[in-house]
C-alpha cells in the first residue's frame, strides 16, 4: 500500500474541477494569512518587534506541539467530528502534566524526573483515552470524560493554587534560546519533524493514514484499527504533556485550569491544518502553520485594543469556517 492510495481525490472524468477546488481553497488559506498578519503589522508598531514576535512563537510552540498530538488522533480515526478521532482532552492533560511537574519541583524532584513524571502521567491519560475507544466508547464523548477526570486530578494536585516553576531547565524553556531561536520554538521544530517523518515516511505512519481512511478495508487488508488508534491517543497524551510543561515553564508556575482555556486554540489548529493542505486533510506541517497564525491573532487583535471576548467569538468562528471546510469536501469526495 502506497500514501498515493489515500488520496481522496480519485483521478477520472470530470476530476479537473474538485482537484482545483482545494487548490484555490490552500492558496486562499495562505493569502489569508498573510493578510491578516500584515494588517496587524501595519496598525501596531510593536506587533514586528522581535520581543513580540518571540512571544509569539512561544505561544505557537504550546498550541502546536499540542495540536500535532490532536493531528495524529485525527489522522488515525479520521476526520468525522462525531465519529472519528478526537481528543478534547488534550487541553486538560496539558494542564494537569504542568501541575504535577510543578508539584514535583516545589516537592525537591529533579528537573528531569519531574518532566518525566509529568509526561508519564499524560501518556497514562492518553492510554486510558485509547482503551475506552478499544472498548467501543465514542471518542467525543471518552475524551470529554477524560478531560472531567484530569481538570478534577490538576486541582486536587495543585490544592486549587498557582504552583511555581522556575530556575534552570524551565527558565532556559522560557527565555533560553538555541541558534537565534526561542528554546520553546526548537522542541517544537523537534516534535514537528519527528511527527513528519513518523506519518510520511514510516510503515507506522501509512498505516495510521489506512485506518483513519477506511477502518473495514485496512483491517481486511490485516492491520489491527485497535493498535493503531491506542497509539495514536498515547502519543497525543504525551504531546499534550509536553506541551503543559512549555506552558507552565512560560507562565513561570503551574495555573489551575489553564487547560481548558487554551483547548479551543489547539482544536482550532488542528483542524485548520486542512486548509494548508492540497488535499484538504489534517496534516503536521499545516498545524504548525496554523498554530502560529492562531497565536499572531490572537495577539494582534490585543495590540489593537480587541476586548478578549472577541477574540474568542473569531477563533470560534474559524473553527465553524474549517469544519464547514471539511464537511464540503467529504460530500465532494462521496460523490
Amino acid at each position: 500500500m502506497s500514501v498515493t492510495t489515500l488520496d481522496p481525490i480519485r483521478p477520472g472524468a470530470g476530476a479537473a474541477a474538485p482537484r482545483r477546488r482545494p487548490a484555490l481553497i490552500t492558496w486562499a488559506g495562505y493569502a489569508a494569512v498573510v493578510l491578516i498578519l500584515g494588517f496587524f503589522a501595519l496598525g501596531s508598531p510593536h506587533f514586528l518587534q522581535w520581543e513580540n514576535v518571540s512571544s509569539v512563537l512561544n505561544q505557537a510552540a504550546v498550541f502546536g506541539i499540542a495540536g500535532i498530538g490532536l493531528a495524529i488522533v485525527i489522522v488515525t480515526g479520521g476526520d468525522d467530528v462525531l465519529e472519528g478521532g478526537i481528543d478534547l482532552s488534550i487541553g486538560a492533560t496539558a494542564g494537569l502534566a504542568g501541575t504535577v511537574t510543578a508539584v514535583s519541583v516545589a516537592a525537591g524532584t529533579g528537573a528531569t524526573a519531574a518532566v518525566l513524571t509529568g509526561l508519564a502521567v499524560a501518556a497514562a491519560l492518553g492510554a486510558v483515552n485509547g482503551a475506552a475507544i478499544i472498548l467501543g466508547l465514542r471518542p467525543l464523548l471518552a475524551t470529554l470524560a477524560t478531560m472531567g477526570i484530569a481538570t478534577s486530578l490538576e486541582l486536587v494536585v495543585s490544592d486549587n493554587l498557582k504552583v511555581a516553576l522556575d530556575g534552570g531547565a524551565f527558565l532556559w524553556l522560557r527565555q533560553g534560546t538555541f541558534a537565534g531561536l526561542p528554546a520553546a520554538v526548537v522542541v517544537l521544530v523537534a516534535a514537528t519533524l519527528l511527527a513528519w517523518w513518523a506519518l510520511g515516511k514510516t510503515a507506522w505512519g501509512v498505516n495510521s493514514y489506512a485506518v483513519g481512511q477506511n477502518a473495514t478495508a485496512a483491517s481486511i487488508a490485516g492491520l489491527s484499527p485497535a493498535r493503531y488508534r491506542f497509539s495514536s491517543y498515547v502519543i497525543s497524551g504525551v504531546l499534550g504533556g509536553i506541551a503543559g510543561v512549555l506552558l507552565a515553564s512560560r507562565l513561570s508556575a503551574a495555573v489551575p485550569g489553564i487547560g481548558g482555556q487554551i483547548l479551543l486554540d489547539i482544536i482550532l489548529v488542528a483542524y485548520m491544518s486542512t486548509v494548508f493542505s492540497r488535499r484538504l486533510v489534517v496534516n503536521i506541517p499545516g498545524t504548525v502553520v496554523a498554530a502560529i497564525f492562531v497565536a499572531g491573532l490572537a495577539n494582534g487583535l490585543t495590540l489593537l485594543g480587541v476586548a478578549s471576548q472577541w477574540v474568542g467569538a473569531a477563533k470560534g468562528l474559524l473553527i465553524l469556517l474549517v469544519l464547514a471546510v471539511v464537511v464540503v469536501r467529504g460530500r465532494n469526495t462521496a460523490s
